[in-house]
């Protein structure tokens, strides 16, 4: 823009010197007007300068409406580009875009985490002094957990926001978190086709709070067959948590989960064993497992 204005000024002065050049030309000198007082220009001379003087003029005259229009619409643009809303208004899009995209980004890496960008900024304290809200958000957690229509990805969400609500309520047990909640879980680390799912989902069910036999034995039918190393290692810390937290509430339940974590042991390859030694137990606790079966 500002070399296109600069080459319109040089036309101008251009022409400017042209048309000096030309009324030097075409002055009668001294010695001329003395004679023309006596003798008249003729009246093409005349019309010729006339016609001269007039098409410059109108070049010069044309040029300066065209500087004007352009000068007018440089200071327009140059007033939108500084006024503060807009400004403002475009940093806000920018933001708004970066932000959108790290959202599903963190959404696609981790989705059993994503609700959390969209809680209100009360919804703790709401869960702890409301109970009707808490139990209706339970509730409607559970039935998108067990709706098999929703993605993957909607129900990881849901199951973790589910336990965190206990975490936040300091409870252990709750009227929604059942174990229909984690073995629908537990069946999207198992059959689903995306390896990615799976990790996501096993992580989010390792350390549930709910101790029942039957999610045991999911956790050891991961152990057994599953090829991926990474998933047989979380089932080996869920099948021992699971132990530990039967310890002192279930004492049957905690016979039988030695039992199987010894049945593991004793009749598992060497990689078994030595996924069970690495994940699970040490020398100690393989003593304590074999007292508590009566070995």
């Amino acid at each position: 823009m500002k070399q296109t204005h600069i080459g319109f000024v040089m036309s101008a002065l251009a022409l400017g010197l042209s048309i000096y050049g030309l009324v030097a030309q075409f002055k009668p000198s001294t010695a001329t007007q003395v004679v023309m007082t006596q003798k008249p220009a003729s009246r093409d001379t005349n019309e010729s300068y006339e016609q001269i003087i007039n098409t410059l003029n109108a070049q010069v005259f044309n040029l300066e409406a065209r500087l004007r229009i352009i000068e007018q619409h440089r200071v327009a643009s140059d007033s939108d580009m500084v006024k503060p809303a807009n400004f403002e208004q475009a940093v806000l899009a920018v933001l708004e875009q970066k932000q959108a995209r790290e959202q599903e980004e963190m959404r696609n890496k981790d989705p059993a985490y994503a609700f959390y960008e969209n809680l209100p900024k009360d919804y703790e304290l709401k869960l702890k002094t409301d109970p009707e809200y808490a139990l209706q958000t339970n509730k409607d957690l559970n039935a998108k957990i067990l709706d098999s229509s929703l993605s993957a990805h909607e129900r990881l969400s849901a199951m973790g926001q589910l336990q965190m609500n206990m975490y936040v309520l300091n409870k252990t047990q709750m009227r929604y978190y059942n174990y229909e909640t984690v073995d629908a879980i537990l069946r999207i680390a198992q059959q689903s086709d995306d390896e990615a799912i799976k990790v996501q989902a096993l992580e989010v069910i390792t350390n549930t709070p709910l101790t029942d036999a039957r999610v045991a034995e999911n956790f050891v039918s991961i152990i057994e067959k599953e090829p991926n190393e990474y998933l047989r290692s979380m089932a080996a810390d869920g099948l021992m948590l699971q132990y530990y937290q039967s310890k002192n509430k279930q004492p049957e339940l905690n016979l039988q989960l030695a039992q199987q974590i010894l049945s593991l042991y004793q009749q598992g390859d060497s990689k078994l064993k030595n996924l069970l030694k690495n994940n699970m137990f040490n020398e100690d606790m393989l003593t304590e497992l074999n007292e508590q079966v009566g070995n």
